[in-house]
């Protein structure tokens, strides 16, 4: 048995066509590129102005400073050279000195902070493990401020004999 389905329409909905305007900005446009264009010009004129203004009152002064750069020219040659001497060089040389022994300088510093995290944390685990096997009878031991040790007067060579030397501790 077959089936029929009926006969469907196809109905097509257009929408109304829209009169297409441009946009308002694209009309505005044209007016604000005229404007740039045209401060940009007269930005131009003002600079050149100022130019011609700036350099005919200057120009006397320009004329003169040659002459005083021309008779300090060997002040100013030996100056450059003497700094380059004690200043320079030994700036370049501390520089690359540096950086020759930059790699060595690292592996000490890591090697030393290495070997300080490593002694410390050691010392610490020591401690601990001590503590957990002998108690607080360990600590007793060893106080905030060392024990001094004071030898008493060493005698003369003949009564070397006769004394004895004893030591003596202080707290």
């Amino acid at each position: 048995m077959e089936q029929t389905s009926p006969p469907t329409e196809t109905m097509r909905v257009t929408p109304p066509q829209a009169q297409t305007s441009p946009p308002p900005i694209s009309s505005l446009l044209p007016l604000l590129s005229s404007a740039f264009s045209a401060g940009l010009s007269a930005l131009s004129h003002v600079a050149w102005l100022l130019k011609i203004i700036f350099f005919s009152l200057l120009y006397p002064f320009l004329a003169i400073i040659p002459i005083p750069i021309y008779l300090l020219s060997p002040v100013i040659i030996t100056s450059k050279i003497l700094l380059d001497l004690f200043v320079v060089l030994p700036y370049h040389a501390v520089v690359y000195v540096s950086q020759a022994f930059y790699p060595i300088y690292a592996f000490i510093g890591v090697a030393c902070l290495s070997g300080v995290i490593i002694g410390f944390g050691a010392r610490q685990l020591v401690s601990l493990v001590g503590w957990g096997i002998l108690g607080d009878s360990q600590s007793t031991g060893r106080s905030g401020s060392p024990s001094h040790v004071r030898l008493q007067k060493r005698p003369s060579a003949s009564a070397r004999g006769k004394r004895k030397v004893t030591v003596k501790m202080e707290d």
